[in-house]
């Protein structure tokens, strides 16, 4: 039985310091293999007892290994077939239709940094991306590629539209102090070990991230899920603001793929995200 809520109260955000806060925008380019010179790796090392230059090789050493056997990716086709997909969704389990206040309310903060002592965005405290090797943390490697957007600075402009589930139309998402950034993860970087864009190489620090496809049809609807296992969701009140975060930014409809479970009894898995028969819920915002 589909459910249908109306949100007619708005918990109180965070009181912080506001202020002005630049952002720059690049137009969406073609993925082309990349280099870098600098790398901005920030992930402190447990060293031990041992010596720094020794974990510091065999860390490299991991990455390195990792990188001969990272993705090819042949950009020519990565526009190709964009319905193309294995992914089924079934009907929403839920509908939360957000007021219009609660939305407003996002878009008068301003953080300056991401910090585990600030709740940002209504969804929770920043911590640094995890489950990695250090040398897979590197923001500077797609500098031209991320793109930003703070709630009152609109949708995301010229991005690649295609099927849920389908990868080549996947863009990865995480939320910090600066807003969502996204950048296409079938993108050609030679500084990741897999090959392409990681949540590693999108931010070293944030909220919570996933992924996130765009409607091919309606500019206003997007689908996310939150399939990072470098910042992954600690409760399901932070997927659910995550998705209004979307609303924040001009989308009227977010499809989330939120199980109709309690997760923290069963783990968020790949079979959440993608399969014949994906639970999901959607939140649109109050007319």
């Amino acid at each position: 039985m589909l459910n249908t809520i109306h949100y007619r109260s708005c918990q109180p955000y965070a009181s912080l310091t506001r202020t002005s806060v630049k952002h720059r925008h690049q137009p969406n380019a073609t993925p082309a293999l990349r280099t870098v010179n600098r790398r901005y790796a920030r992930s402190p090392v447990d060293l031990g007892n041992q010596p720094a230059d020794t974990v510091l090789d065999r860390e490299l050493f991991e990455w390195a290994k990792a990188r001969t056997q990272a993705m090819q990716v042949d950009v020519s086709k990565l526009n190709e077939n964009p319905t193309g997909t294995d992914t089924v969704l079934r009907p929403p389990w839920r509908t939360v239709v957000v007021p219009q206040s609660r939305i407003e309310a996002l878009k008068t903060y301003h953080y300056y940094y991401c910090s585990p002592s600030i709740w940002m965005w209504n969804i929770g405290y920043g911590r640094p991306v995890a489950n990695c090797n250090p040398h897979d943390i590197n923001p500077g490697a797609i500098d031209s590629e991320r793109r930003t957007r703070r709630p009152g600075q609109g949708r995301f402009d010229e991005v690649a539209r295609g099927a849920y589930g389908n990868r080549n139309f996947k863009y990865l998402w995480a939320i910090d102090h600066a807003g969502m950034h996204i950048a296409r993860e079938m993108t050609p970087c030679k500084m990741s070990s897999r090959g392409v864009i990681t949540h590693s190489i999108l931010v070293d620090q944030g909220i919570i991230a996933g992924e996130l496809f765009f409607d091919m049809h309606d500019p206003t609807k997007v689908f996310m899920n939150f399939g990072s296992a470098r910042l992954p969701m600690r409760d399901v009140r932070e997927a659910e603001h995550a998705a209004e975060f979307l609303l924040a930014l001009d989308y009227r409809t977010v499809v989330a793929m939120i199980p109709n479970r309690d997760l923290k009894e069963s783990p968020y898995s790949m079979h959440d995200r993608y399969g014949p028969h994906v639970e999901n819920m959607v939140f649109k915002l109050e007319e």
